[in-house]
Parts: structure tokens; C-alpha cells; sequence
């Protein structure tokens, strides 16, 4: 079989030997610089390369031909000629395998490579100052992994053993074989088939974020699955399911390296050649339901960064690709409810050499690791723990500040305090309640000193406490869970460690559990209360979210559970009363802070957190008045909303404009909408079936009093499509308006608008009807008996042809007061058949009539004098924008003195109008009553006119407004006082 070039050069360099690979690197660069090569390595990267590194970046950097020619060169100049006449025997014969990644990627993939390695190869430790370093490679320490399931009884015996016994347990796993695991087996072919989905568990701080950042730097530097993965991915779990940009999956994988951009399309085309490694499952709260489905998705989707978590793992996105899962134990049944592993692995720990390989690798120095190494040793307890890395990072941190202050390594009384904090973590979770020594008053002491601290933390907005702290609330010298209570040392300072909780929400969690564990609670709670109101307290309103939270029966029940044991029938004293909670919201509710909505949402949280319905309901009286207006909600905001609505007949006002709501959380709000007296709701770009849930969800007490869907105003159909409605519980008319949206979208949300909510304004702009689309919605109008008494359907295509559908209309609503059909083309014909229309259905309420922009001529003016003289109730016609001209005005101008027409408002802009007409206006203008308004402007009127002009506005009394504009003249008559 052919080797293949990376197998024969490695092999040419795995033959020189320590101090000739040394002088191969230096000569290497040597010639880089000299020679116009077209490959040109990091000095950096080939500093500490070993054999198999360095044919690993020329071949990257060179390509198979110039980095054997390369090489061979090299081993010239170092004096070693016949391993170079090797070389370029060897690959004369060389067969050059079929690449599973095109030549122009080759590049895009080592640049990708040398990111990684940059962004890999060091990391911080937990206590690092700004610029302080360490490198992987000079931690990391190979951990005992197992690809098999613990029993219940091999577990229970791990964990109860402590030292050497503790050791022979698991060397029993590392002596059978076949049940360990490597980085490098992980993805190992079993049963014919190489698992495509692997799940790495672990305890907290056991090395499962290291390992695959591990195998991120082993990739990038060829180590590992460089034959079967062209391209490896690390989503850190924590940090995406904090992100509150949306992202899509391409912006993941750009992450560490934007320069794959143009190269995606091609790398997401080989989803088997792709493998992810998902660091941190269980640090995700929140993931993507079965009821939230996404039905389409693509690359370039964007959606919280959870949801991109959830479709990759639900393998709706790159489903072909390879991933590995890191969790914690805890997650696993939530992890499994989403994705079937092929292959389960369990990372242990350190044995004993690994251990001691660590303390090397921490100290870089024998003499010191070696000390510290026997001081553990001494220790059964903390030897025991330090299987766990994170145990064997605090302790030589520890034991280093110790030897800086020359103290006794045996002595190690700074150190205790941490090593049992840990050991209460194993303890709690197995078998923490058997041991001798705990006591129901142990344990509440435990609990209650906890909860002093975090309390006093919390007042005082203080997160990092000193050995004072600890005293002053009698924790020096007890079991501290290392589960709540962290440490760390504070550098360029001798042997001082500080204390945190583990997050500052645990620490607001053990500040409110302090009122259920004291007896001496009235004063703090008094003064967290009245604090919780002020608006510069906003970091206490979690903890008040904690003290609801407990006060919740179950939630009570089972804190009694954890500090007075699962079997005991102690009762707690000092509980907090719903009476007291009340009296609390109360006040809450009549401060200066229930107008800020952040605050208002977080009341409401309080009583999620509770959850007791007679008491929301209660609540909910006092909070009843919800305005969310421009205030962005979440899917856990509308979710706790709707909880509290739905505790409530009925609130008095709900205000969801402008707050950024999904599809989900419509959904989740949908029904307690009928619950409001008084709704405004705003959505944007919500899938019309949303809106028909909407529009349906509403109670027959409500009525919808309207409703507005514009769509975009864009000649390309970008943009927003904004829907609102609001709705009272009582009787009142709706109103309906559609803007800037296709004619199909029109028609599909008049048909099921106008059934169930009958709406008596009826307002379409620029919507594209057609005649059909009209007369759907006309006989949609007349089956449904709406009085509708407002109608304006404007910017629109209509002919002829619509006006007998409309015609039908107008009989049927003798009560319509506004009809505007401006805009529409309607043309002299179409017009004239609406005006006869109009006669026979004996419009006795119309007041307006808009014709505005329809290309009408002389030709209709006939008819429309008709209708002026038939229906006095008509004041305002609108006629501007066609194309009267002198012959239509002068046709019109007689019916103004005519005494059946009673016209108040008169619109004439834009029709071609000349001087020549101006004589005949004034002549019967002299005799009208009635006429209020009148609109000249944009016609071709020249300054001529203004003698006419100054006498209409001077003899017609009852004439308030004269507009005469032109782009001809400035002359402009406005109003009379």
C-alpha cells in the first residue's frame, strides 16, 4: 500500500532525532525567509512542533509537492543527504490520495486551523489576572473515561470510598480496556457504524469542557480526525444560552473565524465531513419545545441562540453532521428527551499517576509539585477529591500561595475550608443525611448561617466575601457546599482566600431561604421589603421573587425536605404569611414604581413564583392595570401574564403595544385576551393564520373596537407588516382598516374579520382590489348585516364591472354616512352608474363622497348634479385630482346656487382649471348659503383670478375656507377668523 505524503514526511522526521528536529525547525525558517517560497509558516507555530506538527503545517501551508521538495531541501542543509534522497525517492512513487476538500479551500481550512490553535492553545484560569495565561498543552492531563453506564451499586461504592480503596475502584475501569475511552476512539466504528451522536457526561468541574478544547487544539494542530472531519465546530453552551442577539447557525460557525464566510455554502454541503462539539448542555435553561417547532429553517435563520442549540440538536439543522454533547448528569434526561446518542461516554476523573502529572504540570518544577504531591497524599480526605480536576486546580493553587508565605505544606488550613466545601457537594447528592454527623440542627444552622451571608451580601451588593465574613455569620470552621459557596485567592496577596457563591442568583436564593430557616426574621424582612420599593433596589427584587417562591406550599414542603430530612416533621416557625405578601404588593402597587413596566412585570413574577390561584386572584385586583407599552416581553414574561390574567374574571386594562411579540408568545396570551376590559395589542410580521387566532380569540362580552393591518409601503414588499387591534367589554362599533397589502392577503382577512366582528368602518388603502376582490368583500359586508357607515376603499384597480356587486351593497346599508372611493380609476362610466346607484338606494345619511383620482371628464357631471340635488344630506364631495377642466366646472358651477344642493365642503384641486372659469364660479357662489370650504389649489389658475377670488371671499358669507395654490403663484386666500 502507497503512503500517502503526510505519512512519508512524517516519517522522514520522526528519524531525526531531538537536537537534529530542533535544527530542522531553525533551518526551516531560515530558508522561509531567504527563499521567495510560496509557503510561508508561522515562526510561532513551528516553535514547539513536534514531528508529526511540523509535516502537518508545511503540507497545510505548502501543499503535498513544495513541502516535500521543502523538507527535502531542509535535511540538505542539515547534513542529512540521505534521509533528503529518501525523501524525494519516496515521493517520485507517491500515490496522492483523493481529497475530500477542493484546492481552493485548502488555504480557507489552515487559516481556519491556525485560529483555533490560537484560540485554544491558552486559556485562564478561574483566578487569572488581565495578560496572566496558561496553556493547554502544559495542563491538560489525559482523564479516565468509560463508555459504559455506572450500576447503582458501582456508583454508591465509588462515591463512599475514600484513598487507596478509592483508586483501586476505578483502576478497575482503566485495567478493563475495552470500557475506556480516548479523544481519539470517541468516534471509533463499532458494530459496522461510527456514531454520529455522542454524549460526554460528567460531574461539575470533572475536565468535560478541557477535553473538548483538547480536541478543538488537537484538530487544528492535525492530531486528531484530521482524515474524516474537514471542518470542527465548539458551541460554548453557557455563554450562547446567556446571548440576546439573534444568530443563525452561520454566525456560529463564524465565531471563531470570520474568514470561512465565502466558504460556507461549500462546507455546510458536506454535513459528514462536520463535526460540533456542544460544550455545557446543562447550563442551557431554555430550549425549543415540540410545540415550538419551526417549520422552515434555514443556515441563515436567525433566532435565539437556544434555538439554533435546539434545531442542531434536534437535527433539523445539518442533520448529517457529527456532534458531541457535554452535560452534566442532572441534564441527561432532558438531553435524551431531544436527541438519541449513539454512544455514551462517562468522564471519572484522574487515577493516581494522572494526579500527580497534574501537580507537575501546574508547578514546572519537580521539587515543589513533588512536595505538594506527598503534603495531599497525607490527607486522605482531600487525595480522595482529587480525582476531580477542578479539586486538584484549587489545591495546588492553595498549597503555592502557602509555599510563597513559607508556611507548613501539612498544615494546610487554608485549604480545608475548599476541600470540604467539595466533599459536601458528593456528599449531598449521595447518601448526605446517613452520615453520623449531621443533625437536623447542624443542618439548619448550615442553612441559616448560609442564608445570614447571602442576605448580608445582598443588602450590601456584595458578591465576593473575606474569612471575616464567613466568622461574622459562624461559617469559619463548618462544612461549606462548595454547591453554593466558591472560592478563589486574591493574587500579589499571601494566602487570603475569598468566598462567592456560585452565581449571584444563588446567592439571592439563599438570602430569601434565610426568612424560612430563622427565627429572627421580622426586622431584615422589613428592611428587604421597604428596600424591594425603591427604584434604586432593582438587585433585590429576585430575592423577593425567591421569598414567593418558597412561600409556595410545595415549594415549602420541599425545602423542609432539604433542611430537616425527607422523614422529619419539623416545623419551620417563622414562614412568611399570605397576609404579609399581600399587604406588600399592596404597597407595591400604589409606589411610584408600578409605572415603570420592568417593575410591574416583576410583581407579576412574584406571584408566578407562588402560584397559588386564590391568592394571584387577590393580587391580580390591585395590579389589574397592565401597560407593557414599547416594553419588549419574552416567552417567560407572556407566559407568567398569562398565568396571572388567568387567575382573574376579568383586569382592567392590558397594553401590548410595541412589545415585540412572536408567535409563541401571541400564543401563549391568546386566552386571557377575552379576560380584558380594555385590550391594545400591536404584533408585527405574524403568519396570517396568528392573526386569524387573534381576531378569534375575543369573547362575545368584547367588542373589537378596531382593528389595523398595514403592510409594507415598499415598492419591492419589504417592511414590516404591523398588526393591531384593541377591545373593550362593552358595546361599541369596530373599526376595520387594511393598508399597503395584496389583494389575496385583503379579501383572505375581510372574510374572516367581518363575520365575527361585524365592523362599521370599513378602511382599504392601497390594497390592489380588483373588481372580484371588491365584490367579495361586498357580499361578505351584505351577508353579515353589517351597518357599516364609514367606507373608504381607496388606491385601488376597479371598472365598470364592480358597480352592480356595489350597488347591491348600498342597498342594503341606507345608513352608510362616508364613501370614499378615491384613487381607484374608476372612470366617467363607472361613476356615473355609482351615482345612479346612489339616487335609487336613497342615500338619506351620506355625508361624503370621495372621488378623488379617478380620470373623470364633463362627460359624469350630469349625473353627479343629480345626486347633489337628490340627497341634501351630502356636505362634502371631493373631485380634485382628475380631469373636469373648464367645460366639467363650468357644468358644475350652477348647482352650488342651486338651494336643494346643500354642499359645505367643495374639492376642485388639481382638475386643469383656468382663469376662464373663475367669472361663472363667483356668479353662483353670490348665491349659495352653504358652501364652507373650497379647494382650488394646484390648478392652472394665473393671478387674473384674484379680483374673482377677492370678491367670493369678500361676498359669500358663509365661506370660511378658500385654498387657491398653484405652482404658477403664490397667492393663497386661507381663513376667516
Amino acid at each position: 500500500m502507497a503512503l500517502s505524503a503526510r505519512d512519508l514526511l512524517t516519517s522522514m522526521l520522526e528519524d531525526l532525532l531531538e537536537a537534529e528536529l530542533k535544527r530542522f525547525r531553525l533551518k526551516l525558517c531560515e530558508v522561509q525567509q531567504l527563499e521567495s517560497a510560496s509557503c510561508s509558516i508561522p515562526r510561532g507555530h513551528l516553535e514547539k512542533a513536534d514531528a508529526m506538527d511540523i509535516a502537518g503545517l508545511m503540507l497545510n501551508y505548502c501543499g503535498e509537492g513544495p513541502a516535500l521538495a521543502l523538507a527535502a531541501q531542509v535535511l540538505s542543509l542539515i547534513n542529512k543527504k540521505d534521509l533528503a534522497a529518501n525523501l524525494e525517492r519516496g515521493a517520485r512513487g507517491l500515490t496522492v490520495p483523493v481529497k475530500s476538500v477542493k484546492e481552493q479551500e485548502i488555504n480557507c481550512q489552515v487559516l481556519y486551523k491556525a485560529a483555533i490553535k490560537q484560540k485554544f492553545e491558552k486559556l485562564k484560569d478561574y483566578n487569572s489576572l488581565p495578560g496572566d495565561w496558561v496553556y493547554l498543552e502544559e495542563r491538560y492531563i489525559d482523564l479516565l473515561i468509560i463508555k459504559k453506564h455506572w450500576s447503582a451499586s458501582e456508583k454508591e461504592e465509588a462515591l463512599l470510598s475514600y484513598g487507596q480503596t478509592h483508586l483501586e475502584i476505578l483502576n478497575k475501569f482503566h485495567e478493563g480496556g475495552s470500557a475506556c475511552a480516548q479523544p481519539k476512539t470517541f468516534l471509533d466504528t463499532e458494530r459496522g457504524r461510527a456514531p454520529l451522536v455522542v454524549i460526554l457526561q460528567g460531574a461539575a468541574g470533572i475536565g468535560k469542557t478541557y477535553t473538548v478544547r483538547k480536541m478543538m487544539l488537537d484538530w487544528a494542530l492535525d492530531r486528531l480526525y484530521q482524515d474524516r472531519f474537514d471542518y470542527v465546530f465548539h458551541l460554548n453552551l453557557k455563554e450562547l444560552g446567556c446571548e440576546k442577539k439573534l444568530v443563525s447557525l452561520c454566525d456560529l460557525m463564524l465565531a471563531n473565524w470570520q474568514g470561512l464566510r465565502p466558504f460556507l455554502d461549500q462546507i455546510l454541503s458536506q454535513p459528514q465531513r462536520l463535526l460540533f462539539l456542544l460544550d455545557g448542555f446543562d447550563e442551557l435553561k431554555s430550549l425549543l419545545s415540540e410545540e415550538e417547532e419551526l417549520q422552515k429553517v434555514c443556515m441563515n435563520s436567525k433566532y435565539p441562540a437556544v434555538v439554533i442549540v435546539s434545531l442542531i440538536l434536534k437535527r433539523q439543522l445539518v442533520p448529517g453532521s457529527c456532534l458531541l454533547i457535554t452535560t452534566r448528569p442532572t441534564a441527561l434526561d432532558r438531553l435524551e428527551s431531544l436527541i438519541q446518542a449513539d454512544c455514551y461516554l462517562e468522564v471519572l476523573g484522574f487515577l493516581e499517576e494522572e494526579r500527580q502529572a497534574f501537580f507537575y504540570n501546574y508547578f514546572q518544577d519537580d521539587r515543589r509539585a513533588l512536595e505538594a504531591y506527598q503534603a495531599i497524599k497525607c490527607n486522605n480526605t482531600i487525595s480522595t477529591m482529587c480525582f476531580v480536576p477542578l479539586v486538584c486546580w484549587i489545591v495546588c493553587t492553595v498549597l503555592k500561595q502557602q509555599m510563597k508565605k513559607a508556611c507548613r505544606l501539612e498544615d494546610i488550613h487554608t485549604t480545608t475550608q475548599i476541600f470540604l466545601n467539595f466533599s459536601q457537594i458528593l456528599l449531598q447528592y449521595h447518601h448526605y443525611y446517613s452520615l453520623k454527623n449531621t443533625t437536623q440542627a447542624s443542618t439548619r444552622a448550615l442553612f441559616e448561617n448560609l442564608g445570614s451571608l447571602a442576605l448580608h451580601g445582598i443588602l450590601s451588593q456584595k458578591v465576593i466575601f473575606e474569612k471575616e465574613d464567613l466568622e461574622a455569620h459562624f461559617l469559619e470552621g463548618v462544612e461549606i457546599p462548595t454547591i453554593f459557596l466558591n472560592t478563589m485567592l486574591r493574587q500579589n496577596l499571601l494566602v487570603e482566600t475569598l468566598y462567592s457563591f456560585g452565581h449571584v442568583t444563588l446567592q439571592e436564593f439563599f438570602a430569601a431561604m434565610f426568612f424560612f430557616v430563622t427565627s429572627e426574621k421580622t426586622q431584615k424582612l422589613n428592611q428587604l421589603l421597604e428596600e424591594g420599593l425603591k427604584a434604586e433596589s432593582g438587585h433585590l427584587l429576585l430575592t423577593i421573587r425567591f421569598l414567593f417562591g418558597l412561600s409556595n406550599p410545595s415549594s415549602y414542603r420541599m425545602l423542609k425536605q432539604v433542611v430537616f430530612f425527607q422523614q422529619s416533621s419539623a416545623t419551620v416557625s417563622s414562614t412568611i404569611s399570605e397576609e404579609e405578601l399581600l399587604s406588600w404588593i399592596q404597597k407595591a402597587a400604589c409606589s411610584p414604581r408600578i409605572n415603570d413596566p420592568h417593575f410591574h412585570l416583576e410583581l407579576l413574577y412574584f406571584l408566578y413564583e407562588l402560584h397559588q390561584d386564590s391568592f394571584v386572584k387577590r393580587a391580580m385586583v390591585l395590579l389589574d392595570n397592565l401597560s407593557f407599552l414599547m416594553f419588549p416581553l419574552k416567552r417567560s414574561d407572556c407566559l407568567v401574564l398569562a398565568y396571572c390574567i388567568q387567575c382573574c374574571e376579568t383586569i382592567q386594562n392590558l397594553n401590548l403595544y410595541c412589545c415585540s411579540l412572536g408567535v409563541e408568545e401571541v400564543r401563549l396570551l391568546l386566552p386571557v385576551l377575552k379576560k380584558c376590559l380594555f385590550l391594545q395589542l400591536e404584533v408585527s410580521d405574524l403568519p396570517n393564520t396568528v392573526l386569524r387566532e387573534i381576531c378569534s380569540s375575543f369573547s362575545p362580552k368584547q367588542s373589537v373596537t378596531s382593528i389595523h393591518l398595514t403592510g409594507s409601503i415598499s415598492p419591492k414588499g419589504k417592511g414590516q407588516t404591523i398588526f393591531k387591534c384593541s377591545a373593550k367589554q362593552q358595546s361599541e362599533m369596530c373599526r376595520l382598516r387594511i393598508r399597503f397589502l395584496p389583494e389575496e392577503d385583503t379579501v383572505a382577512f375581510c372574510s374572516w374579520i367581518i363575520p365575527n366582528h361585524c365592523p362599521q368602518e370599513v378602511i382599504l388603502q392601497d390594497t390592489q382590489l380588483s373588481n372580484h376582490g371588491l365584490s367579495q368583500i361586498c357580499l361578505a359586508l351584505n351577508a353579515n348585516n353589517c351597518p357599516v357607515y364609514n367606507l373608504r376603499i381607496s388606491g385601488n384597480q376597479f371598472t365598470k364591472s364592480c358597480i352592480p356587486d356595489f350597488s347591491s351593497f348600498l342597498v342594503t346599508n341606507p345608513y352608510l354616512e362616508q364613501l370614499d372611493l378615491s384613487g381607484s380609476q374608476l372612470q366617467d362610466e363607472a361613476v356615473i352608474l355609482l351615482c345612479s346607484s346612489l339616487q335609487a338606494a336613497e342615500m338619506g345619511s351620506l355625508q361624503y363622497l370621495g372621488l378623488e383620482e379617478n380620470g373623470l371628464t364633463e362627460a359624469c357631471i350630469p349625473e353627479i348634479l343629480c345626486l347633489l340635488t337628490t340627497t341634501p344630506s351630502l356636505s362634502y364631495l371631493k373631485l380634485g385630482f382628475n380631469k373636469l377642466g373648464d367645460k366639467g366646472a363650468q357644468r358644475f358651477w350652477p348647482v352650488l346656487s342651486d338651494p336643494r344642493c346643500r354642499l359645505e365642503k367643495l374639492g376642485m384641486e388639481a382638475n386643469g382649471l383656468t382663469d376662464a372659469c373663475m367669472d361663472s364660479l363667483v356668479t353662483c357662489l353670490l348665491h349659495n348659503q352653504t358652501l364652507c370650504n373650497l379647494y382650488l389649489n394646484h390648478n392652472s389658475l394665473s393671478m387674473q383670478s384674484v379680483p374673482s377670488l377677492d370678491v367670493i371671499w369678500k361676498e359669500c358669507s358663509m365661506l370660511h375656507i378658500l385654498r387657491f395654490y398653484s405652482g404658477k403663484n403664490k397667492k393663497k386666500i386661507g381663513s376667516k377668523p
